[in-house]
């Protein structure tokens, strides 16, 4: 696939401290932390609803020296906010490690007896390399340990969570650093990088030993909350 050709680097984000916080109906409700569209982007069909907001945990904006969001950015946001929403979860705003991020949290399995948390981060990055999806996908996991509840057996229970990267610039060797990789014991982190200026979206699809049993579920999970950007964006 071609995407535009650019250097990689580091994140360069300033490092900020606070908690970590069907089908598909359009057009796309505008979330009220999102400023308003531009008009050279496309609306997504009228089948999209527009399902009230979920937010409950705290809503942190982005701090100076963070790469601005282009109209592109703000309608996907918009957009993975809906399907957060229609999915039941819970919806914020904040930071996942350097990265200000769109978080929606809930639940694989609830039941006491072995209970699966699910975490959804999508972090905008200015220009995204192979060193940023590694970074991002490391600091999802450490979110996803960090939601683990006890189970009835006094030992925690799983997490399986989306690292998606979404940016109007991706290096052309950032779509071979998205692949699975086992990580912390009792979670999963399924990688994704969403190209706005290209319109191509790739979402890790091996399948490692180690949790075997969960891989395929949490990359439906991803095919469930990262919309197509065409269908976005047009």
């Amino acid at each position: 696939m071609t995407t535009p050709g650019g250097p990689g680097g580091p994140w360069g984000y300033p490092q900020q401290s606070g908690p970590f916080g069907a089908p598909p109906q359009q057009p796309y409700p505008q979330q009220p932390h999102f400023p308003p569209q531009q008009p050279q982007y496309q609306q997504p069909p009228a089948h999209y609803g527009a399902p009230q907001p979920n937010y409950v945990a705290p809503q942190q904006s982005p701090a100076p020296g963070a790469p601005q969001e282009s109209a592109a950015v703000q309608a996907y946001l918009a957009a993975v906010a809906h399907h957060m929403n229609m999915g039941g979860l819970q919806v914020s705003r904040n930071w996942v490690g350097p990265v200000l991020s769109l978080i929606g949290v809930g639940a694989v399995i609830k039941s006491s007896l072995n209970p699966i948390e699910l975490a959804v981060c999508v972090g905008h990055a200015g220009e995204i390399s192979p060193a940023t999806v590694a970074g991002f996908t490391r600091q999802v996991d450490e979110f996803a340990r960090s939601i683990r509840r006890p189970s009835a057996f006094a030992v925690k229970g799983g997490a399986c969570a989306i690292a998606a990267l979404i940016s109007d610039r991706v290096h052309p060797a950032s779509f071979g650093a998205v692949t699975n990789k086992a990580m912390s014991f009792g979670t999963v982190v399924v990688p994704a990088v969403i190209d706005l200026g290209n319109r191509q979206m790739m979402i890790a699809q091996n399948t490692p030993v180690m949790g075997f049993a969960m891989w395929s579920t949490v990359r439906g999970k991803a095919g469930m909350y990262l919309p197509d950007p065409r269908a976005v964006l047009g």
